[in-house]
Order: structure tokens, then sequence, then C-alpha cells
């Protein structure tokens, strides 16, 4: 169990740890006291939950860090606050928040709200295995396993996400910079050259010829596709 906890709450931060290892001994807690910092950590760790501590007094702006993780991530999202404002819950959770919990539910009643909203928004209803190209790739969402051919194809998780964003556009062209921010951050800048380097260790771990890439494909000046089905790669 992994948890992103942001904002300025460090004494919150010891209880709720103290208390979500009675479930989850192997309970690993980073924590960041600026969005953006929380921002950055969500997309490098992929954790499991979110929790925002949100208190009126400090600069955390719960609401705008809520509606920027939503831009790029469905990971669930609880916000800890002693705000019994209606309008402040109700606003969090139109944003996208997941559930909206007081201190006063710890410690105990917390366990249970997180457990809850991890089964609501488990993807065991949804499909955990999509394959792609007519067969030729598949991803287990569940396990974040690649198979291309039939075959595990062991990837790194910066790695992983430019597939997912490559699978995600559905055999449209996709811009080098769509394909650095899924992998590194919305405010992460570097040359094409560096995003290059990752697609060609791609084509080596996928493609059986990656002189001659028959999955992914370059689309010069604008940046890079999976082939499409039944096509041939062009």
């Amino acid at each position: 169990m992994k948890v992103v906890c942001v904002g300025e709450a460090s004494g919150l931060w010891r209880t709720i740890a103290l208390i979500l290892r009675v479930r989850w001994p192997d309970l690993t807690m980073l924590q960041a006291t600026e969005a953006r910092e929380g921002i950055e950590l969500i997309y490098r760790e992929e954790p499991d939950t979110i929790i925002v501590h949100w208190d009126p007094a400090t600069t955390l702006d719960c609401f705008d860090f809520i509606s920027e993780v939503r831009s790029f991530s469905d990971i669930p999202l609880i916000v800890v606050s002693r705000s019994n404002d209606a309008t402040d819950k109700v606003r969090a959770l139109e944003m996208g928040a997941d559930d909206w919990v007081t201190p006063s539910t710890l410690p105990m009643e917390f366990i249970a709200e997180v457990n809850a909203i991890l089964r609501r928004c488990s993807p065991r209803d949804k499909e955990l295995t999509s394959s792609f190209l007519d067969g030729k790739l598949t991803i287990n969402y569940a396990t974040r396993e690649v198979f291309v051919y039939g075959k595990a194809v062991k990837l790194i998780p910066i790695e992983y996400k430019i597939v997912c964003q490559l699978v995600k556009s559905e055999g449209s062209v996709v811009s080098r910079s769509t394909l650095l921010h899924s992998g590194w951050g919305p405010d992460y800048r570097a040359a094409p050259e560096f995003l290059k380097k990752y697609i060609h260790r791609l084509r080596f771990k996928m493609e059986r010829d990656p002189a001659h890439p028959q999955l992914i494909v370059t689309e010069r000046g604008v940046g890079y596709r999976l082939a499409r089905p039944g096509g041939a790669p062009e």
C-alpha cells in the first residue's frame, strides 16, 4: 500500500500512518507540503491513494490541487479537513475528490473509509486486460504487465507510461510534449532527443526488428503513434 500525503500536517500524517499500518503493515507513506511537490510525487510514485490535508490557514489550494490531479489521474483521493463547511465539501467532491473526512473519524473509522474508497475505485469491474494491434500488444492494467507477440516484456515505469499513452490515442499521433508530460510530469522540459532515447529502448524491447519498427511508428516533426491495426506501419 503506497500513499502520497499532501499538505502541512506532519502530526496528522504520523497519526494516519499509525492507523493505516494496522490494516496495511507494508505501508509506504510519502509526504509533500506543497502542491507542485505533491503532483511530482504522484507522477513518479503512482500511489494507491492520495490524501490531502486542507486548512484554510495554509497556502495549499486544495481545490486547484484536486483539479490538477484529476487532469491526469483517477487515483483515489481523500480530503482530510477539520472544516465542516458543506460548501467546501461539495466543491471538493464535484472537482473529483472521492471522499471528505474529518480527524474525528479516526482511527478505525478512517481505515473503513479508505477500504470503502479503494473498493469503490477498484478497476475490477473494468476491463483489466486489453489487446491492441490485432493482438500483437496486450496490457494487463491490474498487474502493469505488457505482452508483445504473446511474450512478457519488462518495462520500467516511464516506458510503461509512454506505451499506455500511445495506446490511449488508438493509432493517432501523440506529440513529443504529450509523451514527455505523461512520463515525467506536466512541468518537465527536455529536448526531443531525450524522448527519442526512450522510444529507442522501447523498440529494442518490443519490436522484432528495431531497425524497422512495426509497432511504434515515428511521425517526423510531430511525435509517435502505434501502427494501425491491420495496416502497414507506414
